[in-house]
């Protein structure tokens, strides 16, 4: 019966590791490819009029479209027979109100109070990122060449709650606007082995505060709130091992395999050779973000966008004495500036890795 478990269980273990080895990060997000927080959007606007010919007598539309201008849901449209003098809102939807308030026009301006749940028109979850709020309105018979008055509001749809009053403007005033996120405890798990495949029963993982032992097969699982984590373990024999910054997520689960190298032979005393890579600042970040690495001899550092393509790929060397430092400054290996979103940083040496996710906020 030993003869067959072990096998299998060494089967198992390699399996997971080469399903750790073909994501660029060294860790698996089990689910979708970025965040998809619940939660809701709450914005509130008073139009002003531009004494147009109908004036106050006004139609308008408030929608929601993503960073790049795409449509995502309509959540409102006062208009009727004028609905044709909204041009922009046709451009962009189509006339889709899916979901959407409908109303005639107005007869007067007034304040306008409105709820999106983070969805789309077919009442998908919209991933976490920049979305806009576009509302538009007119007094007249508006032309491509003569529009009615526009406002855009980005904002970002994700972990963290926002509470803000927008300056008033001439046409848009009283604008305040709030994201309230539904959080829910993610999760980090996987198995601890060693350079063979051979899992550790009983071996203690920590992130942060929180503690796991292994099963028998060397499986982990910790529950931890949405924030950034130092994933460690120690065994007698074996190199202490602490990941680079994972990300735990609302709702998702990330896959971390431990892979414990022995101590070296020539000295018991100190470990075997190396990476480390020390948490990037700032994060999120804007123009640049530096981080300090140790390598024993020459390493590769690499960065990957969230769909797993390598944005950019350089040689670093090794550090003589203590930790070096090195910087990203949001642009792919073609000198193009890379667009807004999640970024994972890679530093390899051999079989070994580290890895860490950073934000890019254009």
């Amino acid at each position: 019966m030993k003869r067959i478990l072990f096998p299998v269980l060494i089967l198992i273990a390699v399996c997971l590791l080469i399903g750790d080895l073909i994501n660029p990060e060294g860790s698996i997000l089990i689910g979708d490819e970025g965040r998809n927080t619940e939660g809701t959007l709450a914005f509130s606007v008073r139009t002003v009029t531009y004494n147009g010919a109908y004036a106050p007598r006004n139609s308008g539309a408030i929608w929601i479209t993503n960073a790049q201008n795409q449509f995502v849901k309509t959540i409102k449209v006062w208009a009727d027979t004028y609905r044709w003098t909204l041009i922009r809102w046709i451009a962009s939807s189509n006339q889709n109100t899916t979901g959407a308030v409908t109303s005639a026009s107005y007869n007067s301006h007034q304040l306008h109070n409105i709820t999106w749940n983070g969805k789309n028109h077919q009442n998908l979850e919209m991933p976490d990122g920049e979305y806009k709020i576009n509302v538009e309105f007119t007094e007249h018979n508006a032309t491509a060449a003569n529009m009615g008055k526009y406002k855009q509001v980005p904002f970002m749809k994700g972990i963290n709650p926002i509470d803000i009053t927008i300056p008033n403007e001439t046409y848009f005033r009283d604008m305040t606007l709030g994201w309230n996120p539904i959080i829910t405890n993610g999760s980090i798990f996987g198995t601890v082995m060693d350079t063979q495949g051979n899992p550790f029963a009983g071996a203690t993982v920590s992130a942060g505060s929180i503690h796991a032992t292994t099963n028998t097969a060397g499986i982990y699982s910790i529950s931890l709130a949405p924030g950034i984590y130092n994933v460690s373990c120690s065994i007698n024999g074996y190199q202490a091992y602490t990941s680079a910054a994972l990300e735990v997520f609302s709702g998702q689960d990330i896959q971390h395999n431990i892979i414990l190298n022995p101590v070296s032979n020539s000295d018991d005393l100190n470990p075997a050779s190396g990476i480390g890579m020390k948490t990037a600042y700032p994060n999120p970040f804007l123009a640049s973000t530096k981080f300090g690495y140790y390598a024993d001899k020459n390493c590769r550092l690499e960065v990957f966008n969230i769909r797993g393509q390598r944005v950019i790929g350089k040689d670093l060397p090794a550090t003589k004495q203590g930790w070096s430092e090195t910087v990203w400054d949001g642009k792919a290996d073609n000198g193009t500036r890379c667009p807004s979103g999640i970024y994972t940083i890679v530093l390899r040496q051999g079989n070994h890795r580290q890895s860490q996710r950073v934000m890019l906020n254009n």
